[in-house]
């Protein structure tokens, strides 16, 4: 029996596209998905990014991030509320645990991410970041990437040819495959990102070449041990397709 996999990252929550978000939710509501893997940085944590302070017009505190990720992941559980849900933390969700064992580590257990969020009442799986998770034994999901370069699914997938990977935090989509020498062609998907880097400039203006960041989803039909089948959808503008179906949540 097949397994259907609706697949985002990188949404940065407080500094999220609303509309890139629903619209993905969207499609894998009528793909009738059986699982969401959320491939990390679903909160950016800003206020205690390591870049230290960039713009003092942020009002956003570590606080008001964590309510506006407990209220997506609500929203989320009330629309999929039978459906699995993971959760990979990415470097975003990790920089909460390295201040803490830093600043507070006697504190650890209490401000664990999954205790703030309430992951588990929410019947939410955490993976710790980079911990890799397998679709299946040819296809495995994780949020960073070997290579961020110019060509990073490629290198990546020259990097790590052993089986194909989804990865998420680069911001960009790309999409490489190789055929090794048995035959069997190995991928790699570099899925894009869910931000709003025109309304939140500020936010992301210290990372080079955030102008031109993409969004995308994927929707993943893993049909055995051995077998899957990977749609990448575009989601720039807001608009996308899926099957028979057309989407514009750009107004």
């Amino acid at each position: 029996m097949s397994w259907r996999v609706g697949i985002i990252n990188d949404l940065h929550i407080p500094y999220h596209s609303h509309k890139a978000i629903s619209l993905a939710l969207t499609v894998f509501k009528d793909a009738k998905v059986n699982e969401i893997i959320l491939n990390g940085d679903v909160l950016d944590f800003y206020t205690i990014n390591s870049h230290g302070a960039k713009h003092p017009d942020i009002k956003e505190t570590l606080e008001t991030e964590l309510e506006a990720g407990k209220e997506f992941l609500v929203k989320l559980r009330k629309m999929f509320p039978d459906e699995k849900i993971t959760f990979l933390y990415g470097n975003h969700e990790f920089r909460l645990d390295r201040f803490v064992m830093k600043e507070c580590p006697h504190f650890w257990n209490i401000l664990r991410l999954e205790n703030q969020l309430g992951l588990e009442k929410l019947r939410i799986n955490w993976l710790p970041y980079q911990e890799v998770y397998s679709l299946n034994k040819k296809l495995k999901v994780v949020h960073s990437p070997p290579s961020y370069g110019v060509n990073g699914a490629r290198t990546s997938l020259l990097k790590k040819i052993d089986v194909s990977y989804i990865y998420g935090c680069t911001h960009r989509v790309q999409h490489s495959c190789v055929t090794g020498d048995s035959g069997e062609v190995y991928h790699a998907w570099f899925n894009g990102w869910l931000g709003d880097a025109a309304s939140n400039g500020n936010v992301f203006s210290f990372m080079k070449g955030h102008e031109s960041w993409q969004s995308a989803c994927i929707i993943a039909d893993v049909i055995d041990d051995y077998e899957f089948h990977v749609h990448q959808l575009h989601l720039n503008g807001n608009k996308t397709s899926w099957g028979e179906n057309y989407y514009d949540f750009s107004k």
